[in-house]
């Protein structure tokens, strides 16, 4: 198998017989051997069971059902774990992302890249409800991940199966796919693509991801520099505790010394007592990361790097 496209189902009924047709318009001229898989995330609106129908009829589809809803990212995992392609394709199933320009973002992946993403560059959604908070969402990622993707939030993505298949998204994590794949080493590219106006089904996203993002982005940028080296941030907390410990103790002495102050009556003696405890918590805290690091590695022979090719191996 060549490509394959994954597709994320939630509710989405009288969107899946148009896209399919779309993606059928776009790929039988390429050529290639081709799949579609749809991932149903919990719907309730039918959609599952015209899936199993398509199924049938459609015999480049395949489909994977889950029990209860997972979530975009649990959606595209399942469908990075199934894929046979060498080239996978992520897209909405809402019929926003346009098939045509699956072709083009393929010929820029073909440039050397190893994943490239979609650029919603005239973003067809409401300004106040959509618009602002994806652009405050991908504002905060850039400042703090240090990418220069301009939109992180577009499902259009394309992969070499080498990067799609060491990725695992957790949570909602999708948001970061460019992120984590550029912490993986991957050549990152990005495309403008066409975006279009819903035309059925509702949408799933709202004002309040925005806040999910930030606390995401927290996870992220700890991931990205300290995933191997947790010590390195609690440590580094602990000795600056335990240093302003120290410094309000000696002050705390000198008082003591030569204004005769009370001790017990000093407010700056119980927050040097509070610094030392938390200084130690730290440390302690970061010892046990460290410790918890090297079981997740070790426990699933799993290294803490990327390999991107090889050479002169039999």
């Amino acid at each position: 198998m060549d490509i394959t496209i994954v597709l994320p189902v939630y509710n989405e009924k009288d969107n899946l017989v148009p896209l399919l047709d779309e993606i059928e318009q776009t790929l039988e001229p390429l050529g290639k051997p081709w799949e579609v898989i749809a991932v149903d995330d919990g719907s309730r609106d039918g959609s599952s069971q015209l899936l199993r129908d398509l199924v049938v009829s459609r015999r480049y589809l395949k489909a994977i059902f889950f029990r209860r809803n997972a979530g975009q990212a649990a959606a595209f995992d399942a469908g990075f774990r199934a894929a046979s392609g060498e080239i996978v394709v992520t897209m909405d199933s809402d019929r926003q992302n346009d098939p045509a320009d699956i072709p083009k973002m393929i010929a820029k992946l073909n440039e050397g890249f190893d994943f490239v993403t979609g650029w919603r560059k005239d973003r067809q959604d409401g300004f106040v409800l959509r618009k602002i908070p994806s652009r405050i969402a991908n504002w905060m990622i850039r400042m703090v991940a240090g990418t220069e993707i301009h939109d992180l939030g577009c499902s259009l993505k394309i992969y070499r199966r080498q990067i799609s298949s060491e990725m695992r998204l957790y949570g909602e994590m999708h948001r970061f796919i460019s992120v984590i794949a550029d912490t993986m080493g991957a050549r990152v590219g990005e495309v403008v693509v066409n975006h279009r106006p819903r035309v059925a089904g509702t949408s799933k996203y709202g004002l309040r991801r925005t806040f999910k993002v930030v606390l995401d982005l927290l996870t992220i940028w700890f991931l990205r520099r300290y995933q191997t080296k947790p010590i390195y941030v609690f440590g580094g907390l602990g000795l600056m505790m335990l240093f302003v410990g120290v410094v309000l103790s000696g002050i705390v002495l000198w008082e003591k010394w030569d204004q005769a102050a009370w001790v017990h009556r000093n407010p700056l003696f119980s927050l040097a007592i509070m610094c030392f405890l938390m200084g130690f918590q730290f440390l302690g805290i970061g010892i046990l990361a460290e410790m918890l690091v090297r079981t997740y590695f070790e426990s699933q022979d799993k290294p803490a790097y990327f390999i991107g090719s090889k050479a002169g191996f039999d």
